[in-house]
This record gives C-alpha cells, structure tokens and sequence, in this order.
C-alpha cells in the first residue's frame, strides 16, 4: 500500500528524514515513533504530498505520487492539531469533505456522529467547541472517508480514554475492511497491542522497523515502554 526508497528531506543543513526505505502492507496497522525532531511529522506528510522530498520516492497503492495527485483521495487523515474554519460547523465540514471526496467516498458518517457523541455538536460553530471535541470532529471526518489507507498523528491525544477505546476499535474495524493504518504518536499505550509493525525514527533515520515482539526480543525487555526506552542504546539492527 505504501514503500518509500531512499525518501530523504532537508531543511537548510539539517536532514530531517535520511534514506527512508520501508514497505507497508494492505491490512497492516503501523506505529511510527521516536523522541521529538526525529523526522515523523516531516516522513508523514511526503506521504500526504505536504512536502517535497529532497530526493527519494513513494508509491501508494502503486502510484507514484511524485506523478499524480489522485491517489490522495484514497487517503483519510486525521491531523495532530485540527485547524477547521472557525466558524463553520462540523456539519458543513462534512458537506465539505462531501463535495470534495464525493458522496460515493464518503460513508458510515451517521456511524461516527452517533459513535463519537456529536450528535449536539453538530450546528455548533467549531470555535465553540473544546479541544477534545473538535479531535472527536476531525477523526469522525477521517473515518466517514472510505478510504484504503489512513494516516493519524498523535490521535489520542486530546482525547478521554472511553473515546480513546472507540477509535482503537475502529482503527481494527477498518484494518478488517482491507485498509492500511498509519499512526504517529508520542503515547505507548496508543500502539501497544494494536499495531502490526512499529517504525521507529532516530535523527531522520530508521532505527527499527519490525514487530513489537521483534523489539522487545532485541532489546530484552518484557515491556514495549523499557523495550523503547533502551531502543536508543541498542546497536547492530
């Protein structure tokens, strides 16, 4: 669904991401992490085409997308820090989404309001509504997009842990529909139990990519917190 070769950015004399070759998989869920400036934000959005790469490719499912804009409509993502017009509401977001995607791309979003508990929220003005509120907006817009892949940044993180079980469950609900998930977080219980393979990003580089067994395996740890605390002291993989 995705692979990157030799995917590589650079900011005036610093590399943010170097030489990033990985593969991801049809149905795979897959956690990126590493500390702060470690190159996730920058390796997700050359995924979203946000960013130009310095030099390197990516395919997504198949598509070169240094060549084509399109496969961007077979992606749904879910932003860090979701920055909505103010003054619109998470209604005409979703006309929004609509016209932009199409009707036919965008479905079980009746699903979502009622899932999410928006369904009060839904005439109200964006800037009136809390910060785990408008994160609970910005994932039922993500998963209403029948999309085959979808890129999350730091999703749980304004979020209270009932909402963060819910979106654990539709992350595998949609892993079950045949599509690829990407998550970029900070936070350990977002990934422990639920991811595939971790990605794990140390001075733009790859450091790990493998399972969460694999890791704790290499690292001789039980859990995956110490497993990745000791990540950074582990040479030779």
């Amino acid at each position: 669904m995705v692979r990157t070769e030799n995917l590589s950015k650079r900011y005036k004399r610093k590399w943010a991401i170097k030489d990033i070759t990985l593969e991801f998989k049809e149905g795979e869920i897959i956690g990126i992490m590493g500390p702060n400036g470690s190159g996730k934000t920058t390796f997700i959005k050359s995924i979203l085409g946000l960013v130009i790469p310095t030099y390197g490719k990516i395919w997504v499912n198949g598509v070169d997308i240094g060549k084509s804009t399109h496969y961007k409509r077979d992606i749904g993502y879910m932003a860090q820090i979701p920055r909505f017009p103010e003054n619109l509401t998470p209604t005409d977001l979703l006309r929004l989404v609509r016209d932009i995607y199409g009707d036919g791309k965008v479905k079980d979003y009746e699903y979502y309001i009622e899932k999410l508990s928006l369904n009060e929220f839904m005439n109200m003005p964006i800037k009136a509504l809390s910060g785990g509120t408008k994160q609970k907006v910005s994932a039922f817009l993500c998963f209403s997009i029948d999309a085959k892949l979808y890129i999350l940044d730091e999703p749980t993180a304004s979020l209270d842990p009932y909402t963060s079980l819910i979106l654990k469950e539709e992350i595998l609900r949609k892993k079950e529909k045949g599509a690829t998930v990407i998550i970029s977080t900070h936070i350990i219980p977002t990934v422990e139990g639920l991811v595939d393979k971790l990605v794990y990003l140390l001075e733009g580089k790859v450091k790990f990519f493998g399972s969460v067994s694999r890791l704790k395996e290499i690292t001789s740890q039980n859990s995956l917190e110490r497993a990745i605390a000791k990540l950074n002291h582990v040479e030779g993989f």
